[in-house]
């Protein structure tokens, strides 16, 4: 007698929740979901509402054209959609959604409730479903449109609640799709609520409008409008100036015909038009569109819609970089320049006149009489700026001869000649050195050690000097404020309010005091000692930001994150010239550091040279 099949069809319910592990990964995934079908749905005004950052509750409003009876029962079945009839609106996707598969993942794995109403029908219908249970349609009275309430997510997977991050993590990770669809969809009213406070409700306006409602003032005043256009492709939207750059890639937003992607290629393809503009680490601010036939691209790659296929990504790789850098030099950032290059070395040229020449300057018009001055030019001219000596370092200079003293000195201090040194110790004396310091590219702090001598990073050194000090002040060793004479305004989206609130306790702890205003603005009252005065806001900003990017990159607490996060933006900048009794007092205070050798991620803060190896590699030694 044959066993029974090994292989079996899986019951609906147990693959809807395989399923819903790849389309409902948290919250924010059923808010993006949600959203989306509201919009496909021709909805002019959405509104979401949160409660515990979805875990309890997510409620979706919108004044689409609803769902009648029938389709309200199929919704939730699995790959019941509206948007897709043939094989060939596969090829050709123009909608947010298309698969059929998130209501019935949501269905199953929390309480979902459906109320819906056609334009002129005269009362709507509710759909509530439970997992393993029949669901059930009742009538209801309501205005036109769809409501959709999803409650207690997760509750029957508890495994999968089990590994959701803290409410406010969650709630950040909705808060940043809302964003995107507020900033990609000017046309649409857009209300958000975190239980009963209102994040934001921006009305219907044009794109720079939404995002000042949106990012801020500061953001939108310091765009650049991007319009670009082939046969085959558009691409719009907005670039920042380099001086709204970020540390994190947190203000860059790229879209595919208004759906939201992910696209390591395509990012660095507007980084590298900006790549002479930013200072290293930096990230340019953007807003792109890319407007491209659906038959070129494909947008089922993965349920959760963020990655997708071009069919040229190569061509959309230069187009995002040729848009990007028109745009930049419409804006005088970037020049285009053609010159000839012989001219660039010697722009003038011989001019016949009765029985002597005329020297012209080709590039200016001016005319030099005389062949003499014709070489005095020129020779002025050759001169490469960058090589222009300001002291005379000649032989007979005075400035030179110490100068050479003090490198001697600063390398070996050598005041007495070997034997003497010898002689001296013998008897027991010994003549202590002077310290010296040497900034070298105001970017290293070089100074000699018994062995032989130092190179230190200044930025990395303070780095680590500043981290503990934040880490003594989190834990209450000691005060590290200092009080401003006037409160100065902060303004953050609605994204980084949240955080800031995650981190309220341990910034102020750190020696930031501050409350937030009715308009959504941080009023800082306060700030640790080492912030350096005009720079209170940026360096607040920054912190945050670059928290952001610590939380992600470090598995570490949320105190030695914010503590790394507070000495990589307020420690010294490579470029900063000290004075030599500035840079005593850092190495000083570096090698009463706990760990002086390394700054708080892991890269060195100090090259040690003994004399052994200098010995040996000017072979000195056999």
């Amino acid at each position: 007698m044959k066993d029974k099949n090994k292989i079996l069809i899986l019951p609906d319910f147990i693959a809807n929740q395989i399923a819903a592990g790849e389309v409902v990964q948290r919250p924010e995934s059923v808010v993006k979901e949600l959203v989306e079908n509201a919009l496909d749905a021709g909805a002019t005004e959405v509104a979401v509402v949160v409660k515990m950052s979805g875990k309890q509750l997510i409620h979706v409003v919108d004044n689409g054209c609803g769902i009648d009876k029938d389709d309200l029962e199929l919704s939730i079945k699995r790959h019941a959609t509206s948007k897709l009839i043939t094989a060939e609106d596969l090829e050709e996707i123009r909608t947010y959604g298309f698969r059929g598969e998130a209501l019935a993942s949501i269905a199953s794995i929390a309480l979902l409730e459906i109320r819906s109403k056609l334009k002129d029908a005269e009362h709507g219908w509710k759909l509530v479903a439970e997992p393993m249970k029949k669901e059930i349609i009742s009538p209801i009275s309501m205005d036109s449109g769809t409501q959709v309430f999803v409650k207690n997510l997760f509750y029957n997977v508890p495994a999968r609640r089990k590994f959701l991050k803290s409410d406010l993590t969650e709630f950040r990770y909705i808060s940043d799709t809302m964003i995107k669809f507020a900033i990609i969809r000017p046309d649409i009213r857009f209300t958000f609520y975190d239980n009963e406070n209102l994040i934001f409700d921006v009305l219907a306006s044009d794109p720079v409008k939404r995002i000042e409602n949106i990012l801020g003032k500061n953001i939108s005043s310091s765009l650049i409008p991007v319009d670009y256009s082939t046969d085959t492709l558009k691409i719009s939207g907005f670039v920042g100036e380099p001086l709204i750059a970020k540390q994190s890639k947190s203000g860059q937003y790229l879209f595919l015909n208004r759906r939201s992607i992910i696209s390591k290629s395509l990012s660095y393809a507007i980084f590298s038009a900006f790549e002479h503009l930013l200072e290293k680490k930096s990230h340019p601010f953007y807003v792109l569109n890319i407007i491209l036939d659906p038959k070129q691209v494909d947008v089922n790659v993965h349920p959760q819609k963020h990655e997708v296929k071009f069919e040229d990504e190569k061509y959309i790789y230069n187009a995002l970089t040729k848009a990007v850098g028109q745009a930049l030099q419409s804006s005088n950032l970037v020049p285009e320049i053609a010159l000839n290059y012989q001219e660039i070395q010697s722009p003038f040229t011989k001019m016949n006149d009765e029985d002597k020449f005329v020297v012209v300057n080709k590039m200016t018009g001016e005319v030099i009489s005389t062949e003499r001055n014709y070489q005095e030019q020129r020779g002025q001219s050759t001169t490469s700026p960058n090589f222009q000596r300001s002291r005379d370092y000649s032989s007979n200079s005075s400035e030179n001869k110490n100068f050479e003293i003090s490198a001697f000195d600063f390398l070996f201090n050598k005041k007495k000649s070997e034997n003497q040194q010898e002689e001296a110790l013998t008897k027991g004396e010994f003549e202590k050195p002077v310290q010296m310091y040497w900034q070298v590219h105001r970017k290293y702090i070089c100074t000699q050690t018994d062995k032989g001598f130092i190179v230190v990073d200044q930025h990395a050194a303070h780095e680590r000097i500043l981290y503990e000090k934040a880490l003594k002040a989190m834990n209450k060793e000691y005060s590290y404020s200092q009080d401003l004479m006037f409160p100065i305004e902060v303004e953050l989206d609605s994204s980084k309010r949240l955080l800031v609130k995650e981190l309220e306790k341990d910034l102020v702890n750190l020696g930031f005091v501050f409350d937030e205003k009715v308009n959504g603005k941080i009023s800082i009252k306060a700030v640790p000692l080492d912030v350096v005065s005009g720079s209170e806001s940026e360096s607040f900003k920054e912190i945050v930001e670059q928290y952001e990017e610590e939380s992600r990159l470090r598995d570490s607490t949320t105190r030695d994150n914010l503590a790394a996060s507070f000495s990589c933006k307020a420690a010294i900048k490579t470029g900063k010239y000290l004075t030599g009794e500035e840079m005593k007092k850092l190495i000083d205070e570096l090698f009463n550091c706990s760990m002086p050798y390394v700054c708080p991620h892991g890269r060195p803060v100090i090259i040690e040279f003994t004399i052994p190896e200098l010995d040996r590699r000017f072979g000195r030694m056999l």
